[in-house]
């Protein structure tokens, strides 16, 4: 173990468990008044947090990130694309989505297997942000997300969801999986991507245009120059990497074809597209182009990211103090607790009781008029 690996990984997840406790659980009484403030609030906290783990990845291991392409504009709704290198992408995609943005402001949700609700604090977290979580059985998974998705239509929630169409990481086993299908599909072997998986992207496509909240889709490409931290032990080792480029693209919603297989082709054309960025960087570690500038090469630290560093620091302080020092606050933690350890083992968890919840407000607003 390495002491800034132990640092990073104590502080991140101490975070989550004091901003879940001390931040998040109090808005909770707003979600049965007023869920469009309860939205709205919930998406402030989580893109504020997601600032402290890009600051303490640039002060601990000194990480920069180079992004290239197009910014992403934060008031897009958006469906978002990226390729799965490892177990680890997302911890550095906060960062991504930080320095993409312009301004640097962003209300991100993604599309994640169904097991990670169940981990405390952070798959509650999670939960509580409104992230779509699937259980790969499609009937039940369509159902979910096209509620999910009409709820934060009726809220007015603008916001980017991301998709990995891969399913999965890019490790050795998955790339023979994969080629193995390629191969009996006619399509061509890839060294840096997995061939994705077409039925979410098309089903989230669809759902998004039926309630007008996308304007755009965003491809972003990761890539490692350097090291590549493969699951969640190597960032405990502290193996962490110096570099991390991102590729964006934006394409216009009105670009994409209106077909089912026109969009299956499509994706699998970014596909095709992406292997090819990706081989190229392997050759030169960039996404440069000679004639491009970055959006963002980061060489120094924003006083946006100090401040968070601070806040969540404080926040951190305050929890701890008043958990010690006072019973009802100790009482109030294991309410939380139990009543989110509960809602993870419920088939939909906390994010479709909320959904649920609305409906039924809604439906008995309307019979009684």
């Amino acid at each position: 173990m390495e002491w800034r690996g132990i640092a990073y990984i104590s502080l991140w997840y101490l975070s989550i468990i004091c901003g879940f406790l001390g931040i998040c659980c109090p808005t909770i009484p707003l979600m049965f008044i007023c869920p469009h403030t309860f939205r709205y609030i919930i998406g402030v906290i989580f893109s504020i947090w997601e600032m402290y783990p890009t600051v303490l990845m640039r002060l601990l291991f000194n990480t920069c990130f180079t992004i290239t392409g197009d910014p992403i504009n934060p008031l897009d709704g958006a469906l978002l694309i990226m390729n799965h290198r490892n177990r680890l992408d997302w911890n550095f995609l906060w960062a991504g989505m930080y320095y993409s943005a312009k301004p640097p402001a962003h209300k991100l949700k993604m599309v994640l297997k169904s097991a990670i609700r169940h981990v405390p604090f952070a798959g509650w977290v999670m939960q509580l942000s409104g992230f779509l979580y699937i259980q790969r059985r499609w009937e039940h998974d369509q159902s979910s997300m096209e509620k999910q998705m009409k709820y934060f239509s009726d809220v007015n929630d603008t916001h980017q969801i991301l998709l990995f169409p891969e399913g999965t990481d890019l490790s050795p086993n998955n790339i023979v999986r994969s080629n193995k299908y390629a191969d009996k599909n006619n399509l061509p072997n890839y060294k840096y991507v997995l061939h994705p998986k077409t039925t979410g992207f098309v089903f989230l496509t669809n759902t998004m245009r039926k309630n007008k909240q996308i304007n755009s889709v965003y491809d972003l490409t990761v890539g490692y120059p350097d090291v590549i931290p493969q699951c969640e032990m190597d960032a405990l080792r502290g193996v962490f990497p110096k570099n991390v480029h991102f590729h964006v693209k934006r394409y216009d919603e009105l670009e994409l074809p209106y077909t089912e297989d026109g969009l299956k082709s499509w994706l699998n054309d970014i596909w095709r597209q992406k292997e090819n960025r990706l081989a190229d960087f392997a050759a030169t570690s960039s996404f440069i182009s000679s004639n491009e500038v970055p959006v963002s090469d980061n060489k120094h630290i924003d006083n946006a990211l100090y401040l968070a560093l601070v806040f969540w620091i404080l926040v951190q302080i305050i929890v701890i103090y008043y958990f010690i020092m006072s019973s009802l606050f100790q009482y109030w933690c294991l309410i939380c607790c139990i009543v989110f350890l509960g809602f993870s083992f419920v088939e939909d968890g906390f994010q479709m009781f909320e959904v649920t919840l609305y409906n039924c407000i809604k439906n008995s607003v309307r019979k009684n008029k």
